[in-house]
């Protein structure tokens, strides 16, 4: 059976407070909605989560869901990746080393997943881009996926049991999707290896004039 839930989830953290990565970004996600002038129980209907849990993510006690992201980041005006932007010195080109990627979610989801962006010294990028580390997981219910946009998932290593709109494929290293992301999806390692994926999430496309 498929668990079938609203357009996103909150996952809690695996560790108590105290990690700089996470608490960073808790503090860049109440700093902007101070600046939006949204109160919390405002924000956390927009993002169609409970205001308790929205305080959880700014105290930097659980990490938000990159589909919470988009969603708090239209709520306040920006862009998801103003959230957590450092932008380098050339506006044109960014590079970011291997040993630079910045974590969205260090302490992983409550399936281990790690969201590492790999552009975040761009300025004022249409895309956001994420090495996806994905070990493997328990047989079960499985959470479906769902946020605005268009999305990009290039597999670089293992097996990947990917679910969309309902049918299901095996994607190997080398394989891509790419895909309308308001249509419910999932990836996750196929297998007993960890798999991992480089995913570019796309912004929806402007109604032509």
């Amino acid at each position: 059976m498929q668990l079938r839930p609203r357009d996103s989830i909150l996952f809690p953290c695996r560790k108590h407070p105290g990690n700089p990565d996470v608490e960073e970004l808790g503090a860049s996600l109440r700093r902007l909605r101070m600046e939006a002038g949204r109160s919390l129980a405002e924000a956390a209907d927009l993002a169609e989560v409970t205001k308790g849990y929205l305080s959880k993510v700014e105290s930097g006690k659980a990490i938000p869901s990159i589909a919470i992201i988009q969603r708090l980041a239209s709520a306040y005006g920006v862009r998801p990746g103003d959230i957590f932007n450092d932008a380098g010195e050339n506006p044109h080109f960014s590079l970011i080393r291997s040993g630079e990627r910045r974590a969205v979610n260090r302490d992983g989801t409550e399936l281990g997943y790690v969201f590492e962006s790999v552009g975040y010294r761009m300025r004022d990028r249409q895309a956001e881009v994420f090495v996806l580390t994905m070990p493997p997981v328990a047989p079960g219910p499985k959470l479906l996926y769902r946020h605005k946009g268009q999305e990009i998932f290039f597999v670089l290593e293992g097996r990947v049991r990917w679910l969309y709109a309902g049918a299901e494929y095996v994607l190997e290293a080398g394989d891509c999707v790419y895909f309308d992301a308001a249509i419910e999806h999932r990836g996750e390692a196929e297998g007993k290896d960890t798999a991992k994926a480089l995913v570019v999430i796309l912004p929806p496309a402007q109604p032509r004039p």
